[in-house]
C-alpha cells in the first residue's frame, strides 16, 4: 500500500474514506480538512476533490493572508518594480530568511505538492480519473515553476513523495521535467475535451475553474507557453518547440479564461486575499516607475489600480514639506531603495503616495476579492513575443497580439471600451515621476503605439505585459530578470554588500532556506554546485535562464 505525507501525517493510498470530505461536501469542510493534523487520513478516489482543494489552497499560500506579507510584499512587489514598500530593510535589498522558510515550506511541507502527489498516485493508472491526474500535474508545474524561478535548483522529481531526503535538480533539468509533465497533461486533456467538451474533473473541489476541463486545458497551454518564453534566451530551440506546441490552445478571453482562486470557497477559514489584508496598513504604494509609465501613457488603468493621494490621511508632521503636500489629489509613486527612514517613514510619508485602490482591496474584501493566478492578457503578450521571435503561434503578427493583449487587459480591469483604441494608438511616452528628493528623467522614450523598430517592439511587448500583470509580481519579477525590462528605475541605495548598485547589480535569486540547510545539508551543497561552476549560494547569482550579466 502506498503512503503519502500530508501536513505532518501519512495518507494511505488507496483505501476507503476515513477522514476527508466527499466530493459534494469538500468545501463545506474545508477548514477541518486543512487544519486537523492529528488524524491518519485514509483516502481513495472519492477524496480526489478534497486533495485538489487542499493543494490549491496551500499552493496559493504566497497569495493568501498566510504568507502574502512574507513572500509577495517583502520580495516580489518591490523587486519587480511595480510597488514600493514602506520598509527600509527590504527596499535596500536585505533579505529575511525566516520568511523564505515559510514560502518554501508552503509548497513542499504544508500539503500543496504532497496532496498533488497523492492525486497522482491514486489516479495515474486509473482510466476513470485521467483528467484528475492531468490537472494535478498542471498545478504541480504551476506551483514549482515559481519556486525554481526564485531559488534555481529545487527538488522536483522527489517533491511530495514523502522521502526523508529530496534530491535537488538543476534548473534546466527541472524545466525539462516540467515540459514533460505539461505534454503528458495536455495530451490527456486534449483527448478528453475532444470526446466530451463539457468534461468535468473535481467539481466544486476545484476552487479555480469548478472542474471545467476545457478551461484547464487552456490554462495548461498558457503555462507551457509562459515556460517556453522563459527559456527562449538560453535554449531557443527547445523554447520554440514547446512554445509552438502550446500557442494554439491558450487562454484568450478575460471573461471566461482568467484564472482566479475563489476565496468564497475558503469556508470556515480566516484566510483570504492577502493583498486585501495588507493594503489597509499603507505599507505598499505605487512605485516611481509605475507612475512614470501610467502617467506618461495616460493609462486609463491608473485610477483602477491606484487611488489619488488623500490629504486627510497625511499626518500634520508632514504638512511643512511642500514637495510632499503637492502630491495631494494626484497619482504619485515613491522611489525604490530610498536611503533612510526619514525619507519615507512608515505612517508619515507613505500616505503622500498612491496606494492600490482601497475600494477594491481592503479588510472587508479579504474573503470576496478573487485571488489572481494567471491572466488571459499575458498569453497575448507571450504570443506577441513568440511571433516577434519568428515562431508559429497560430497566426497573427507580433503587433496584432500586442494590441490584443492591451485590449484584453483593459477589458479585464473594466476600462471603458472607447478608451482602449486611443490608448493603443497613443504616441505619448513615460514622464519623470514627481519624487521627493529625487528628480530623475524618464527611463525610456517608447510610446504605446507599436514601433517600426524591432528592438523597440520587444521593449513595448514586455512593458505592456508588465503593466497588464499588475499584482502578479512573482511573474513580473521573473520576467524582469529574464529581460531587464521594462526599464524601471534602479534602486537608489543598497545596504546589501552582495548587491553593488554601482555595477548595475540586482537581486537575481533567493539563497536556499535555513531549514533546508538544517535538514538536508548534503543536498543543499549539491544544489549550490548546480548553480554553476564556482557559484556561491548568494542572491546575486543569475538563474539558468537569466543570460544577463549581473553587474558590469
Amino acid at each position: 500500500m502506498k503512503k503519502q505525507m500530508i501536513n505532518g501525517f501519512f495518507v494511505l493510498v488507496p483505501v476507503v474514506m476515513a477522514f476527508i470530505f466527499s466530493l459534494q461536501s469538500c468545501t463545506d469542510k474545508f477548514e477541518e480538512y486543512n487544519t486537523d493534523k492529528t488524524k491518519l487520513m485514509e483516502v481513495g478516489t472519492k477524496e480526489l476533490a478534497g486533495l485538489l482543494s487542499r493543494a490549491q489552497f496551500q499552493g496559493s499560500n504566497w497569495l493568501t493572508t498566510d504568507n502574502y506579507n512574507r513572500m509577495i510584499k517583502t520580495i516580489t512587489h518591490h523587486f519587480s518594480g511595480q510597488f514600493t514598500i514602506v520598509d527600509l530593510t527590504y527596499e535596500q535589498n536585505q533579505l529575511r530568511y525566516s520568511y523564505h522558510n515559510n514560502g518554501f515550506s508552503g509548497m513542499y511541507s504544508y500539503g500543496a505538492v504532497p496532496s498533488l502527489q497523492c492525486i497522482v498516485d491514486l489516479a495515474k493508472d486509473d482510466g476513470n480519473y485521467q483528467n484528475e491526474y492531468a490537472i494535478a500535474l498542471v498545478w504541480k508545474v504551476f506551483l514549482l515553476h515559481q519556486v525554481t524561478d526564485l531559488w534555481g535548483p529545487i527538488p522536483y522529481t522527489d517533491a511530495g513523495t514523502g522521502k526523508e531526503y529530496t534530491t535537488y535538480e538543476s534548473q534546466k533539468d527541472v524545466y525539462y521535467l516540467m515540459f514533460d509533465d505539461m505534454k503528458t497533461a495536455i495530451d490527456i486533456l486534449t483527448a478528453s475535451v475532444a470526446s466530451n467538451p463539457s468534461a468535468n474533473a473535481f467539481g466544486v473541489g476545484d476552487m479555480i475553474y469548478d472542474g471545467n476541463v476545457q478551461k484547464w486545458l487552456k490554462f495548461a497551454n498558457s503555462l507551457r507557453l509562459r515556460l517556453a518564453i522563459r527559456i527562449s534566451n538560453i535554449d531557443p530551440a527547445k523554447a520554440k518547440t514547446e512554445g509552438e506546441a502550446a500557442a494554439g490552445g491558450v487562454m484568450l478571453s478575460e471573461t471566461s479564461d482568467d484564472a482566479f482562486l475563489d476565496p468564497n470557497k475558503l469556508k470556515g477559514t480566516t484566510t483570504g486575499n492577502g493583498f486585501s489584508r495588507i493594503n489597509p496598513w499603507y505599507e505598499t504604494v505605487m512605485s516611481a516607475s509605475m507612475e512614470s509609465f501610467l502617467k506618461g501613457f495616460e493609462d486609463p488603468r491608473m485610477s483602477i489600480y491606484f487611488d489619488p493621494v488623500d490629504g486627510s490621511l497625511i499626518p500634520e508632521a508632514v504638512h511643512g514639506y511642500p514637495e510632499l503636500m503637492a502630491n495631494v489629489g494626484g497619482f504619485h509613486g515613491a522611489p525604490n531603495g530610498y536611503r533612510s527612514i526619514e525619507e519615507m517613514a512608515k505612517g508619515i510619508v507613505s500616505p503622500c503616495y498612491s496606494r492600490p485602490n482601497y475600494t477594491r482591496w481592503n479588510a472587508e474584501t479579504k474573503m470576496t476579492e478573487p485571488i489572481p493566478i494567471m491572466f488571459s492578457a499575458e498569453t497575448h503578450f507571450l504570443k506577441a513575443e513568440g511571433a516577434w521571435r519568428g515562431w508559429n503561434v497560430g497566426g497573427g503578427s507580433a503587433q496584432s497580439h500586442y494590441e490584443k493583449g492591451i485590449t484584453v487587459s483593459m477589458q479585464q480591469w473594466g476600462v471603458a471600451s472607447g478608451d482602449i483604441q486611443p490608448y493603443i494608438n497613443s504616441t505619448k511616452t513615460p514622464v519623470s515621476p514627481n519624487e521627493y528628493l529625487y528628480h530623475r528623467p524618464p527611463t525610456t522614450d517608447i510610446p504605446v503605439k507599436f514601433a517600426a523598430n524591432s528592438e523597440d517592439q520587444y521593449e513595448q511587448i514586455i512593458t505592456q505585459k508588465w503593466l497588464a500583470n499588475f499584482m502578479l509580481t512573482v511573474e513580473a519579477f521573473a520576467e524582469y530578470r529574464r529581460t531587464r525590462l521594462p526599464k524601471i528605475y534602479p534602486k537608489i541605495f543598497s545596504s546589501n554588500t552582495n548587491i553593488d548598485l554601482n555595477r548595475g547589480m540586482i537581486v537575481t535569486r533567493l539563497p536556499f532556506t535555513p531549514d533546508e540547510y538544517a535538514t538536508q545539508p548534503d543536498e543543499v551543497a549539491k544544489a549550490i554546485k548546480l548553480l554553476g561552476e564556482g557559484a556561491q549560494d548568494l542572491e546575486n547569482v543569475p538563474l539558468w535562464w537569466d543570460v544577463n550579466p549581473n553587474g558590469n
